[in-house]
């Protein structure tokens, strides 16, 4: 391949382990598998193009007229067209969404939903995205990279297997729900195109020709203030006015944050290249790197400090606390309200940026400081806020005294 273009699918869903058929790499799945009679779920396939040539997927879905048995009854299920053609333009990635209805006659059982899917270019092509790829992220310590913008810029590993039938089990419970009238039209949804290639190969153009003047200026000693400042503004637009020990122990964790992911080139380019594109759609100058991280990354920062500070705390603890879907929404909800300035609870403070922080403080130490004083100032911080942290909250400060304990 000359070229080879960034891996959307790793960036949308979970597809470390993915299908490819024809010209066309998918990830599939039910919304719900299991819906009371009456109700709907939908046949849900990310679809990624390999080539750069425009094309099309077929795809041929049957869901069983009866079930299965000896007293075999009418399934009832429906679907709008047993083939949809979906167009994908030059190296195209989108979402599909076929509906699937019951009726609540639909006998409870147990439905098999059959897919048959084919990528067909429109004329002679080239491919422009792999079959498999190790990435360039290499060991982290993160274990979850979905939403990050890392499969998009340096890749995170995969592998497409040849597959062009699939096939999902579908449960449809005793219980009789409400019955619900929908459309049964496919919908797509574009999630990426040339344009946005245009954009990231701009960025990347860019930090490759001035890297050797961008990253002194992402220097701990460089970065640390500006980030202490639009820390302390963005929380308190969301309803939130740091304490001092506060403020520093989320400065850290920021800072940390970067200096993790200035390591080599390739980590660089996967913290730097999504602030790029997001500056050159808002017509913003780049020439300034601290204040283009601190202030317009400021967002993918506190994002990247949340993997980070899942991640410290579970080594620590030498265990898991948190399903890697309780993770994402939490990270979801807390960059959100600080976008939108919508209030942010407390406990989302501290859970998890505060306890990544502490236990990164004695590792991101500035001159003339003192990580204990610091650790203390935190303590009574905390301790200013008990009130925020009763009932289901009060879990949350049990595990923070302890990995402050630790530190």
């Amino acid at each position: 391949m000359e070229i080879e273009y960034p891996d959307i699918l790793g960036e949308v869903i979970p597809a470390r382990q993915r299908y490819e058929v024809g010209t066309v790499q998918y990830v599939s799945s039910l919304s719900h598998e299991a819906v009371a009679a009456g109700e709907a779920t939908e046949l849900v396939l990310f679809l990624q193009s390999v080539v750069d040539v425009p094309m099309d997927v077929t795809l041929k879905l049957s869901v069983p007229v009866r079930t299965g048995g000896l007293r075999s009854k009418p399934s009832q299920l429906k679907i709008g067209e047993a083939e949809t053609i979906v167009p994908l333009e030059p190296a195209e990635v989108g979402e599909l969404r076929i509906p699937i209805q019951t009726s609540t006659e639909t006998p409870s059982t147990t439905y098999e939903i059959r897919l048959e899917i084919m990528g067909t270019p429109k004329a002679s092509a080239n491919r422009i995205r792999a079959q498999r790829s190790k990435g360039r992220l290499g060991e982290t310590i993160l274990r979850d990279t979905l939403g990050l913008d890392l499969a998009s810029t340096i890749g995170v590993g995969f592998t497409a297997k040849s597959r062009n039938k699939l096939s999902f089990k579908f449960n449809v419970t005793g219980e009789e729900g409400s019955a619900q009238e929908i459309d049964l039209a496919p919908t797509f949804t574009s999630l990426w195109t040339l344009e946005d290639w245009d954009l990231q190969h701009r960025a990347s153009r860019e930090i490759n020709e001035r890297r050797a003047y961008i990253v002194p200026y992402l220097a701990p000693e460089a970065i640390y203030v500006p980030l202490l400042d639009e820390g302390r503004k963005r929380f308190a637009d969301a309803g939130l006015v740091l304490h001092i020990g506060e403020a520093l122990t989320l400065a850290k964790i920021l800072t940390y944050t970067v200096s993790y992911f200035v390591r080599n080139a390739d980590l660089q380019d996967s913290l730097l290249i999504p602030i790029y594109m997001q500056a050159y759609l808002h017509g913003l100058p780049t020439d300034n790197a601290t204040w283009l991280v601190s202030e317009v990354g400021y967002s993918r920062i506190v994002r990247l400090a949340i993997a980070l500070s899942f991640a410290l705390v579970e080594n620590t603890l030498k265990r898991q606390p948190w399903l890697l879907e309780e993770q994402r929404a939490l990270a979801g909800l807390i960059v959100g309200n600080l976008e939108s300035g919508l209030p942010l609870p407390v406990e989302f403070l501290y859970l998890p940026l505060l306890m990544g922080g502490t236990l990164v403080m004695r590792e991101v130490v500035l001159e003339g400081e003192n990580p204990q004083q610091s650790l203390q100032m935190l303590a009574q911080a905390q301790k200013a806020r008990a009130e925020d942290f009763t009932g289901e909250a009060s879990g949350t400060e049990e595990l923070f005294d302890s990995l402050l304990a630790r530190a």
